[in-house]
């Protein structure tokens, strides 16, 4: 039912004193980041949420459940959970282009009337003004298709969406390595309780639309191939949640109807009402302290007011290019005021959402969620409950899977692969965060690394494509790229890969570089695991090949955030890359001229501006093509890639069915959509 009365259109540039005064309020959102944990070598059970470039959304239809492509069972209602049949669902009053609303588009192709999502810059220094003629990217983007629905009509190609099949009933456990801090969504970063803790009784304004899982694997053969990000997964469109309906008015004004009568939840105590858009605009007030750490959520809203107790009017300072990705974050909840005001905040609780799960019990070693019998979209969820265990061992984790005492856990790479050798029950999958993993920077101010041919021949010397092959049996890849859940935000492999490992490339670029003598040169790596260490050593060795002494140093991980993220106090450094939110943040902290985390001291002119000019561009088919251009010049200055980007693994029994793990930005809707056949262990 989204709603637009014309297409969105490439961005003007702003006026130069405008941007750059609305761009400080943008860079605020770094120093609200206070709880974001520091990288360890333990494996998190959730990615960490990051407001990134997102897929083009498509409302969701009101009452109308995701699609599931795996399951084949009409749903059958247990005892202890009723929801209504789910035999065919209620056509969508509007229907966006001529897809299914239960199909992926690409993120680059705003559906018709679904928001494009994405998220906002977090920087804490102004940045350059983009300049009046802005410099394009060398790939000529593709016109973004226009938007046809309006208002007051209804596209003409209706498409059924597909039922939900399954089974009803049962309960299933899953464990995390650590607690949720404590109960206020708001207030913490924590991707335990956003995507596993009190976060999932909440609604809010969109979410990701779940996809149907491909077929899972079964055994270790899959794990022979090596993981090609843009063939592995797909991309998930942003639809809306609590909303009915909206309409981006202009670039800084979105209008927002929501879905009637959504009541919150029947806990104790009881609010006994429906939410209202005075509750969305009390949510999006309260997010906005800037002493909460998720306050860049709302870094680009001057206003929120209501205008009627289902629609609400957002106002932006400037347009911003990631406010759908934002408004679908998991910590973009909205709570009511009541539960709030009850302690003065949510820490205690009471958890009162309007989300499918219902928080029954939380205690530091476990939570227990029950579904909601009132859930605005009645056929879901399909479980009857969940119940998440803390289980900090990751060993004891996988042995307890093992066991079967757990249904679903997200291991360790090592200690899947022997859990799935052994039992031919068990499923598993793969999904990837392409700005966390392994990352390598070159401090480009220090001597020998300030000259651009000798960085390169360093990477044309080294070769990570095998250290993936070898260290990380396949599962990873090159990424030079931002945040983001769409491969096709990301450079392909096929551009990256030339760059590095390449002899004639290397013989070529020695014919003309006269490489210092005497230069020494000290590769700091953080201890967070042994990959890291074989990384830094393959890197040393093709360092040296070229004449240069290397020496190379262990970081602790309690000293490196400081040392290396803040300080830059680094020739070479092979750690994890600082917490990122979104793909504007990364690029204003890390790779902006003055960006707060920019170490490396590499800049030019033409990546300032792309990076400030991506920030405000509506368009998503030209935003895509921009982020691809700055990837390039990244990768062109051979100053900071990631030789092995994160890909995490999920396994299962296989007796719970329609397992899509999707955890970006903390995203727990996939929880909804499994069930729970006869079980095998």
């Amino acid at each position: 039912m989204v709603q637009s009365g014309k297409p969105l259109k490439p961005t003007n540039p702003l006026r130069a004193a405008a941007f750059s005064s609305a761009l400080l309020l943008i860079w605020l959102g770094l120093a609200c980041q206070s709880e974001e944990p520091t990288p360890t070598s333990e494996p998190v059970v959730v990615v960490v949420p990051t407001n990134t470039p997102a897929p083009s959304p498509t409302p969701k239809p009101t009452e109308t459940p995701e699609p599931t492509a795996t399951a084949t069972q009409t749903p059958v209602p247990s005892a202890t959970h009723t929801p209504p049949t789910a035999t065919t669902q209620p056509t969508s009053t509007a229907t966006p282009s001529t897809e299914s609303q239960d199909s992926p588009t690409p993120t680059s192709v705003p559906p018709t009337n679904t928001p494009e999502p994405t998220s906002t810059p977090q920087p804490t220094a102004t940045p350059v003004p983009p300049t009046p003629t802005p410099i394009p990217p060398t790939t000529t983007p593709t016109a973004a298709p226009e938007i046809t629905a309006s208002p007051t009509s209804v596209s003409d190609a209706k498409v059924e969406p597909i039922p939900v099949t399954g089974r009803y009933g049962g309960t299933i456990k899953t464990a995390v390595p650590q607690s949720a801090p404590h109960q206020d969504i708001h207030k913490s970063v924590s991707p335990i309780l956003a995507g596993w803790g009190p976060g999932i009784a909440y609604s809010r304004l969109f979410r990701y639309r779940w996809l149907p899982p491909n077929e899972p694997h079964s055994g270790v053969d899959a794990l022979a191939n090596r993981y090609a990000p843009q063939s592995s997964t797909s991309a998930h469109q942003i639809i809306c949640d609590l909303c009915e309906s909206w309409n981006l008015e202009s670039d800084t004004t979105l209008t927002i109807k929501l879905r009637p009568d959504v009541p919150w939840h029947l806990t104790n105590p009881q609010l006994g009402r429906t939410l209202t858009a005075e509750d969305v605009v009390y949510s999006i007030d309260r997010l906005g302290d800037p002493k909460l750490p998720n306050s860049h959520l709302v870094n680009t809203i001057a206003e929120a007011r209501a205008i009627g107790d289902d629609s609400l009017q957002i106002q932006m300072t400037i347009p911003d290019a990631e406010i759908f990705d934002k408004l679908a974050d998991a910590r973009f909840a909205i709570v009511s005021p009541e539960a709030v005001n009850l302690d003065g905040d949510l820490t205690e609780g009471p958890t009162i959402g309007t989300g499918p799960w219902i928080l029954d019990s939380f205690e530091r070693t476990r939570m227990q969620f029950v579904a909601n019998p009132d859930y605005f979209i009645p056929e879901l969820p399909l479980l009857d409950g969940l119940e998440v265990e803390v289980v900090p061992d990751p060993h004891v984790r996988i042995t307890t899977l093992r066991t079967g005492q757990l249904d679903l856990l997200q291991p360790a790479l090592n200690e899947m692969t022997p859990a799935i050798e052994r039992f031919e029950e068990l499923r598993w999958t793969q999904s990837h965060d392409p700005s966390a993993g392994i990352e390598v920077a070159f401090n480009t101010s220090r001597q020998g690394l300030d000259t651009q041919p000798l960085r390169h021949a360093i990477l044309k010397s080294w070769d990570p494509i095998s250290l993936i092959d070898s260290v990380h049996h396949g599962q990873s890849f090159i990424s030079v790229g931002p945040p983001s859940n769409d491969p096709a935000w990301l450079m392909p492999q096929s551009e990256i890969e030339p760059f590095f490992g390449d002899r004639a490339g290397l013989l070529e670029l020695l014919g003309d570089l006269r490489v210092p003598n005497g230069i020494t040169i000290t590769i700091r790596v953080g201890e967070f695991g042994e990959e890291y260490a074989e990384t830094a050593r393959s890197l040393a060795v093709a360092v040296r090949s070229l004449g240069l002494i290397v020496s190379v140093e262990r970081v602790p991980t309690r000293t490196f955030g400081e040392d290396i993220w803040s300080f830059g106090q680094y020739d070479i450094y092979v750690g994890a890359p600082p917490p990122q939110s979104s793909a504007t943040s990364m690029l204003f902290a890390v790779h902006h001229s003055k960006g707060p985390w920019n170490t490396t001291k590499y800049a030019t002119e033409r990546l300032d501006t792309l990076i400030e000019l991506q920030s405000i561009e509506m368009n998503p088919v030209t935003r895509r093509e921009m982020l691809h251009e700055i990837q390039r010049e990244i990768l062109d200055g051979a100053y900071l890639f990631r030789p092995a980007a994160k890909v995490s693994h999920w396994v299962w029994w296989s007796h719970l069915q329609n397992v899509a793990p999707s955890t970006f930005r903390a995203d727990s809707f996939w929880l909804t959509r499994m069930w729970l056949g006869d079980r095998v262990r």
